[in-house]
């Protein structure tokens, strides 16, 4: 398993990973008429957008095994006065779950804040009704340190965690790419996500 840096030409394979993780993981807490319609082509926008007009502090990686991307992470350095560095998508594919990827991402997003934005603070927001989501950042060492509510795009307004890491020294302590194969299909761990 390598993570490099992502390409404009990964966009439809990002695109159609992010769809997937999203009809997997929201399956009950975003509308089935939404996540079983057009998703591909809004998730497609999002991501054409992002590498169309790239924010100056905004990193997209992939996680590759043989050529195809198994997961992706994208990160906005700084995003927050407090809370430090937003990690906005964390996607690992199906096949792949349980196996480390997700952990080897959030661990490079973390070399990616002290190198790159000098700051030791990293973020996410986590959709409420995603304990396992919420169980692999605790086990990564963050906790839930504040509520609010995400309006979603399917109308609907959900409640979700801002979860946060006190200090990224174990995340960067974390091997960085590793021989990695398909295991045994584990609960999804996305992060709540645009």
């Amino acid at each position: 398993m390598h993570i490099r840096p992502a390409q404009p030409s990964d966009l439809e394979s990002i695109a159609q990973l992010h769809t997937q993780s999203w009809r997997t993981a929201y399956r009950g807490m975003l509308s089935d008429a939404y996540l079983d319609g057009d998703l591909l082509a809004d998730r497609r926008a999002l991501w054409t957008g992002r590498f169309a007009q790239p924010a100056d502090n905004q990193s997209i990686v992939v996680a590759e095994i043989e050529h195809t991307i198994v997961g992706l992470a994208c990160s906005f350095g700084d995003h927050d006065a407090r809370w430090g560095t937003l990690l906005e998508n964390l996607h690992v594919a199906q096949g792949f779950k349980g196996s480390g990827i997700g952990a080897q991402l959030v661990s490079h997003v973390a070399r990616w804040c002290v190198h790159t934005h000098r700051t030791d603070r990293l973020h996410l927001w986590v959709l409420a009704p995603n304990l396992a989501a919420q169980g692999f950042y605790q086990r990564m060492g963050a906790s839930a340190v504040e509520e609010s509510a995400w309006d979603a795009p399917d109308g609907n307004r959900i409640a979700e965690l801002r979860f946060a890491w006190p200090s990224l020294a174990s995340l960067l302590q974390q091997p960085q790419d590793a021989a990695i194969g398909p295991a045994t299909p584990a609960p999804h761990t996305s992060t709540r996500s645009s």
